[in-house]
C-alpha cells in the first residue's frame, strides 16, 4: 500500500503500533486510490499529545469522549481514534455510542464496528494487514457482513441499516442473509435517526454507481417505508406496458441509475405523486402536480438546504410538460425562460426519465428543450434583466421612472424570448421608446 509521506513519519513518531483502518485499507484491497485516512492505535488521547508534544504534528480534539483526535502537518490531516468499546442505550436507535471504554485490545476495537469490510487494520511501520474477523475476503467477495450478530449490531444503531444500503451502492457489494433478514426486522428503529443524518446516507446512496440494487435493498428491507413512506406507496403501481417496463417504484430506482449526479434527488421523487393522483384520480394525469408538493413536503422534512428544496419542487412540476413533444415553438421558449435557472437539469432529467422506463433509449422531449434553448442562447436571449442589453438607468434616460422601468424590462424580455424582438441596445431603446409614447408594455 502507498502511503503519504506524512503518515509515514507519523508512524515513526509513534511509540505503538499505529494503524490504518476503515475505508483506506477496505478501498486499498479493491484496487481504489483514496485520500481519507483514518488511523487507531492503543494510545489514549492523553498519550498522543505527549508523544507528538514537539513533533512537527499538531493535535486538535474532535471528539474527546470518542477518542478522536485530528492529527496535521501542513496540508496533511489525519482522524486518529484510540481503540474502545461502546455501549448505547438499549432500544434507542441512538447514533452516537453513551458508554465508552478505552482499550488496548485490537480485536475489542474491531467488533464494535459496523461490517467487516471496515474493520481490517493496517500495520503501517510493519507494513502488513491485521485482519480479526475475515474482512479481507469479504472485500474480496464483495459481501457485506456484521462484525458481530447483524441484529446486535442494527439494533445500537439504526443507521447503520443506511449504511448497508450506502455500502451496496457505492461499493457494489451485496448483503449477506444475515444482515438484510436483521436489517428488514428493524428497519423501523430508522424512525429514531435524525433527519440530516438519514439525508446524507441517501445522498451517498444515490451518488453510488449501483444506486438501483442499494435502492431495491432499502425497498425490500422496508428502510423505504421508514424514511420515505410517500415514495414506498408506489410499490406494485402497474403502468402502461406500451411506456414502461417496470412499475412505478422500480422506474423511480431506474431512473436514479440514469440520472446524472445533479439530478438524482429529482430523478428519486420525479414520479412520487402517482400513487396520490390514482387514489384522488383513478389516474395518473396530474401526478407531477402532486408529487411536486410531496416532494416539496419530503426535502423540507429532511432537511435539505432550501436552494434544494425550491429546485426539486420545479423539476418535479415541470418534468412531464410538453409529453406529446408537439408544443409550438413559443411556448417552448417561454417554458425554457421560465425555467432558466433549472433547464440544464431539466433535460437531464428527463433523459433520464426515459431511459428509466426500460424501454426507450432516447427522448424527443428532451431533444426539443436543448434545441430550443440552443438556439435562444444563440440567439442572445435574456433570460434576466441583467442579460438584458440595456438597464434600468438607460430606461430613466428615456424618462421611465419607479415600477415603469421594472416593468418595461421585464416586457423588453419577453418580446427576447418570443423571438420578437433582438436583444440589441438600439432595438430596445427604439422599442422602450414607443412603449413610452403610446403609455404601454405590450
Amino acid at each position: 500500500m502507498e502511503l503519504p509521506s506524512g503518515l509515514i513519519c507519523l508512524a515513526e513518531a509513534f511509540p505503538s503500533k499505529l494503524y490504518l483502518v476503515g475505508g483506506a485499507v477496505r478501498d486499498a484491497i479493491r484496487g481504489v486510490e483514496t485520500t481519507d485516512f483514518d488511523l487507531a492505535s492503543a494510545l489514549s488521547p492523553d498519550e498522543v499529545r505527549r508523544a507528538l508534544d514537539g513533533t512537527r504534528f499538531k493535535v486538535h480534539d474532535s471528539s474527546p469522549k470518542l477518542g478522536t483526535l485530528i492529527l496535521t502537518c501542513g496540508d496533511s490531516r489525519f482522524e486518529h481514534t484510540t481503540f474502545r468499546t461502546d455501549s448505547y442505550p438499549e432500544g434507542s436507535g441512538k447514533h452516537r455510542p453513551d458508554g465508552v471504554v478505552f482499550t488496548d485490545d485490537i480485536n475489542a476495537d474491531c467488533r464494535r464496528r459496523d461490517f467487516r469490510c471496515n474493520a481490517i487494520y493496517y500495520d503501517i511501520n510493519e507494513k502488513k494487514i491485521v485482519d480479526p474477523l475475515g474482512g479481507e475476503e469479504d472485500v474480496r467477495r464483495g459481501i457485506l457482513r456484521t462484525t458481530r450478530s447483524a441484529r446486535e449490531v442494527f439494533c445500537e444503531d439504526g443507521l447503520r441499516i443506511m449504511r448497508l444500503v450506502r455500502f451496496v451502492s457505492v461499493l457494489g457489494f451485496s448483503s449477506d442473509g444475515e444482515a438484510k433478514e436483521a436489517a428488514t426486522e428493524l428497519s423501523g428503529r430508522l424512525a429514531d435517526v435524525s433527519a440530516e443524518r438519514v439525508r446524507d446516507e441517501l445522498d451517498k446512496t444515490l451518488a453510488g454507481d449501483n444506486s438501483f440494487d442499494a435502492l431495491q435493498l432499502a425497498s425490500e428491507t422496508g428502510a423505504l417505508d421508514v424514511i420515505l413512506p410517500e415514495l414506498a406507496a408506489n410499490r406494485n403501481v402497474e403502468q402502461p406496458a406500451r411506456f414502461h417496463a417496470y412499475d412505478a417504484l422500480r422506474h423511480a430506482f431506474r431512473t436514479v441509475q440514469e440520472a446524472r449526479n445533479d439530478v438524482k434527488l429529482a430523478a428519486l421523487l420525479h414520479d412520487v405523486g402517482k400513487a396520490e393522483a390514482i387514489a384522488r384520480d383513478g389516474n395518473m394525469h396530474r401526478h407531477a402536480e402532486y408529487g411536486a408538493v410531496t416532494a416539496r413536503e419530503i426535502t423540507k422534512r429532511l432537511k435539505y438546504p432550501n436552494a434544494t428544496i425550491a429546485e426539486t419542487e420545479i423539476l418535479v412540476r415541470e418534468h412531464m410538460y410538453d409529453i406529446n413533444a408537439n408544443a409550438h415553438e413559443t411556448k417552448l421558449r417561454r417554458f425554457v425562460a421560465r425555467n432558466h435557472a433549472v433547464i440544464d437539469k431539466l433535460i437531464a432529467l428527463v433523459r433520464a426519465d426515459s431511459a428509466g422506463t426500460g424501454l426507450f433509449s432516447d427522448s424527443p422531449r428532451a431533444d426539443r428543450f436543448q434545441a430550443v434553448l440552443d438556439k435562444m442562447k444563440k440567439e442572445g436571449v435574456p433570460f434576466t434583466p441583467a442579460e438584458l442589453a440595456i438597464n434600468g438607468n438607460d430606461l430613466k434616460k428615456l424618462g421611465f421612472s419607479g415600477k415603469d422601468i421594472g416593468e418595461t424590462m421585464g416586457a423588453l424580455i419577453a418580446l427576447c424570448v418570443d423571438g420578437r424582438l433582438k436583444n440589441d441596445k438600439c432595438v430596445l431603446l427604439a422599442q422602450a421608446e414607443r412603449m413610452r409614447r403610446s403609455g404601454r408594455t405590450l
